[in-house]
């Protein structure tokens, strides 16, 4: 069978290359056709009509795209439609250039935000920030809490006239962010008329829906488009698949451990025997210095628990880790509800000056399903000898999950996480004529979100009362446990315990004292205004320069708040957090100049100076475009990129605190632990050298095939410290914060630094479509594939020479692996060799079928592997592990019926065979590669009048 499959991968990807090879080109990797898109460096394509001059990466109001010189892919509303997708961000699927998108479907061991329906471009694996997303060709505030900007958020499908990615640097034209690329979403503000969609998709477990209407209204002066959409997806857990439903321990779970302060003896002085085990016997030699024994929950390893008992120094009870099973219970996506409002509204002043208006509106409502409770970690509560559960006679401190893990009386078997995301977005702006054949274009831009993120967590003041017997709603507690009048155990005061033999015996009313709302409150600002002119300099030979010239001044927000919990940091798990607050000013000035010498040659300048106080970058754009005969083009760029720090990320707060999968080098164990990261004042932009070389050929009527070579160099790259490598380098370090009783990892301290050698990638783009008629049979081949040549990755670790000079980093070659290695930086993405979008369209008078196969190469499986730093570059261990290959088939046919074809029914199909993704450690699938859905089935009707 081993064979087999190889056999299999290689035809697959062969043929993806052969199709490329034979000239079939796709302008988008989401089933564009000719008409469609048109993709730089080919001319040989029709020109669509723009209802207005937007050109993605150029302010210049005469060039066409296919004139460009940077790779374009390129995708209409009805293209996404074919592919089934039910929100921008489904749309990163069928792009092969965008590896690891944040959010939504996402890579646990890198983090993300699992608790929310999000999605992020991260083209060419260069991390999430290093993609400028923009609507209508501006700049959306990324979404608060996160560093990315939320595909999801930016506006109705159904008010899509075409999206545009942009395949190169372009901080030249659009300033910092853009270093990976563009992606750039671009709405119809021309439509009249009404049309309406109802889209459901049937996923095993988790099925969603998508309702649309688009209205669009107005006489010879007067126009205004307004969309609207309601989103429901329901939520998908672990233990709903296979390949996410397995044994993945940790020790920080439930039944926990307990550590014993004296010697455990019953109330008649005997020795204490739970389960036919002797702990007084245990006690006496085993116990520590301090007189002290930390033993794990008698009932660790039962039935119903989902945990085992791992021993340690020959123990066969007592002694080791209690490792419970948490993956059962957590979420791959969660529960989310959305809404979205588009308005595009224009009023021409006179025939050469328009007025417009843009408003975006998001809001969306999200319910994380996760394990009950937070493993303890930010304080140790005590158990009183007094508490009449426990068992061993003497107090002892408690490590564990304050609320079991298989649930709780009354129902509560998860832990809510409900999350509300507020976006708006407001344009303002005025275009047309200047002087003579100069033009304008001047706007003012408020784009804000807000994020407010609610979780419970274990009140450690509420908990040691309720060990004490202060538990319950209704019993009178103060800071000190029983206020006036109350008694342990009496009245409305209950004692609670956390021995998971217990469990059973709680009342549900404990829930009150053991857990507390918390929330965290983020918040996003940006007041942009933005001007720029374009039109002829001057005449050349006959052929004329067009310039453009601008200016941009951008102001940044951003506020964090925390509840009084976090602020106090008694949570029991997610630790202490601090309020923030952060601002600033960019300033920039740019300029853009194309000039053609001969026909068939296009020369392009750019270059921009951005200054924000702390940084200022000034950065050039180099291009040009030849087109020597009508089935031949060349192309080729040289750009410089930046990005800045975020405004947390360059100050000298402590900006975050989150929780990670840690390995504790000292004891072994492996569990959930605090990361705190703190920013750093003396981070410099990280910039980017960015290498485009591509060439267009179309060898006969209804073929194109285009292929680019294209380099990424990254310098100073913004990244930030693994947790796991800061406690493995220096397990009690100053970074490391331990108990101070038990001396067990409690938190990790992180910063943000520059990697001094930086990230290096390259590859190949290819790129083939070929349209022709069989009799009344149209038929459309289509692929889009990169190949990819190198992905050297910094890992931050400094190399110094033999006078201790720092000289680089350490960077090894991350081609082919999974990218999780302990050193491996949280920025790195997965990075397959191969990834291919290929299919057919067929169209037969109002039907139509689409077939679409989607391959991404398999990679080796490196999570928790160490790599050998200890030279002068790193040498990669033997990964014998592998997440495989995913190769899925999608299929669509589409029916128009009714006067003017004004209804349209489509029934669908994502994944046929129902493939499930190949195994991965710790998360079970890895998301930049494959998804867990399995077959999706879907079902859509449109109308328009």
């Amino acid at each position: 069978m081993k064979g087999y499959h190889g056999i299999k991968r290689n035809l697959l990807v062969g043929t993806a290359f052969a199709m490329g090879a034979m000239g079939w080109h796709s302008a988008a990797a989401a089933q564009a056709t000719p008409e469609q898109a048109v993709p730089a460096g080919d001319q040989s394509a029709p020109e669509a009509k723009p209802q207005e001059i937007v050109v993605t990466g150029s302010y210049l109001g005469n060039i066409r795209q296919e004139n460009r010189a940077s790779p374009i892919l390129a995708v209409d509303n009805a293209a996404i439609a074919r592919t089934g997708s039910s929100s921008i961000g489904d749309l990163t699927r069928f792009i092969p250039q965008n590896v690891g998108s944040t959010g939504g479907l996402q890579d646990l061991s890198k983090g993300g935000a699992d608790t929310r329906d999000t999605r992020s471009a991260n083209l060419r694996g260069l991390g999430a920030g290093s993609t400028l997303v923009l609507l209508n060709g501006r700049r959306v505030t990324p979404q608060a809490g996160d560093d990315y900007v939320n595909l999801n958020s930016l506006t109705p499908d159904i008010a899509i006239q075409r999206v545009e990615v942009l395949l190169d640097g372009a901080s030249s034209t659009y300033g910092a962010d853009a270093v990976a690329g563009v992606f750039n979403v671009l709405t119809d503000t021309k439509f009249n008329g009404f049309k309406t969609s109802a889209q459901f998709t049937s996923i095993a477990d988790s099925p969603a829906w998508n309702v649309q209407a688009m209205m669009g209204v107005g006489n010879d002066r007067f126009h205004t488009v307004l969309s609207a959409s309601y989103r429901f997806q329901d939520n998908l857990q672990n233990s709903d698949r296979a390949v996410t439903n397995f044994f993945n321990p940790t020790a920080a779970g439930y039944p926990g451990s307990y550590l014993l302060t004296g010697r455990p003896l019953t109330a008649t002085g005997g020795h204490v025997v739970i389960n036919g085990n002797d702990y007084t016997a245990l006690y006496d030699a085993n116990k520590s210095a301090t007189g002290t024994l930390k033993v794990v929950d008698p009932n660790c390893g039962a039935d119903g628990t989902n945990s085992i008992y791992s021993p340690t120094g020959g123990a066969t009870f007592g002694l080791g880790n209690c490792l419970y099973n948490f993956q059962p219970k957590n979420p791959i996506r969660p529960r989310a509800r959305s809404v979205n409002i588009h308005n595009d509204t224009t009023f021409d002043i006179n025939d050469a000056n328009t007025l417009f208006a843009e408003l975006s509106y998001y809001h969306q409502d999200s319910e994380r399903f996760g394990v009950p409770s937070y493993a303890q970690n930010a304080g140790n509560a005590t158990m009183p000898a007094s508490n009449p559960y426990n068992p061993f006679g003497v107090d002892v401190l408690f490590y564990g999950r304050a609320i079991g893990a298989q649930g709780f009386p009354g129902g509560y078997d998860y832990r809510v996480m409900r999350d509300t995301v507020n976006q708006q977005h407001y344009v303002l702006g005025a275009r047309g004529n200047l002087v003579g054949r100069w033009k304008y274009l001047a706007t003012a831009t408020y784009s804000a979100s807000q994020t407010i993120a609610r979780d419970r967590d274990t009140d450690m003041n509420m908990f040691q009362a309720a060990l004490r017997g202060y538990g319950g709603p209704n019993c009178n507690t103060n800071f000190l446990g029983g206020g006036s009048g109350s008694v342990p155990g009496k009245g409305s005061c209950l004692y609670y315990s956390p021995f998971q033999a217990n469990l059973s015996q709680m009342d549900p009313s404990l829930i009150y004292n053991l857990q507390s709302d918390v929330f965290t409150d983020f918040k996003r600002e940006y007041y942009i205004a933005e001007a720029v002119v374009n039109g002829p300099l001057a005449s050349i030979a006959g052929h004329e320069i067009n310039v453009a010239l601008g200016a941009q001044y951008r102001r940044e927000k951003s506020t964090t708040n925390y509840s009084d919990l976090l602020l106090s940091g008694y949570g029991g798990f997610l630790g202490k957090h601090l309020n923030t607050a952060f601002s600033r000013e960019v300033k920039s000035v740019f300029a853009e100049a194309n000039y053609q010498p001969i026909d068939s040659l296009t020369l392009n300048l750019a270059g921009r100076y951005e200054d924000a106080g702390g940084y200022s970058k000034a950065v050039p754009k180099v291009a040009a475009n030849w087109h020597p005969v009508d089935w031949f083009s060349l192309r080729g760029s040289y750009s410089k990129a930046f990005q800045a720090p975020s405004l947390a990320n360059g100050s000298a707060s402590l900006i975050g605190t989150n929780v990670v999968n840690v390995t504790d080098p000292v004891d072994g164990t492996t569990s959930f632990r605090t990361i705190q990261t703190y920013g750093n004042p003396n981070l410099k932009p990280q910039s980017s050298t960015v290498y485009n070389l591509g060439a267009t050929f179309v060898p006969t009527r209804g073929a194109r095939f285009s292929i680019d070579y294209w380099k990424y160099q990254f310098n100073n790259q913004i990244s930030t410290q693994n947790p796991q490598q800061v406690v493995n380098t220096a397990p009690n370090g100053s970074a490391v914060l331990r108990d101070p009783l038990t001396g067990t990892l409690q938190s990790v301290v992180v910063t943000s630094f520059n990697a001094p050698s930086g990230t290096k990638t390259s590859g190949i783009d290819i790129q083939g479509q070929y349209a022709f008629d069989a009799g009344q049979l149209h038929l459309t081949l289509r692929d889009t594939l990169t190949y990819l040549l190198a992905y050297d990755v910094d890992t931050g670790i400094l190399r110094r020479d033999a006078n201790g000079n720092i000289i680089g980093s350490v960077v090894y070659d991350g081609v082919g692996y999974r990218n999780a290695f302990v050193q491996s930086p949280t920025s790195s993405s997965a990075a397959p060799r191969w990834r291919s979008v290929a299919g057919i369209d067929a169209g037969y008078g109002p039907h139509t079928l689409s077939l679409t196969w989607r391959y991404t190469a398999g990679v080796k499986d490196d999570y928790g592997q160490s790599l050998n730093t200890s030279g002068t570059g790193a040498v990669v261990p033997a990964v014998t592990s592998k997440v495989s290959a995913f190769s899925v088939f999608d299929a669509q046919y589409s029916l128009n019926f009714g006067d003017d074809d004004r209804y349209a029914l489509t029934l669908g199909m994502i994944n046929i065979f129902n493939t499930a993704p190949g195994f991965a450690k710790y998360n079970g699938y890895l998301p930049s590669i494959a998804d867990p859905f399995g077959r999706q089935v879907y079902a859509r009707i449109a109308a328009r009048f």
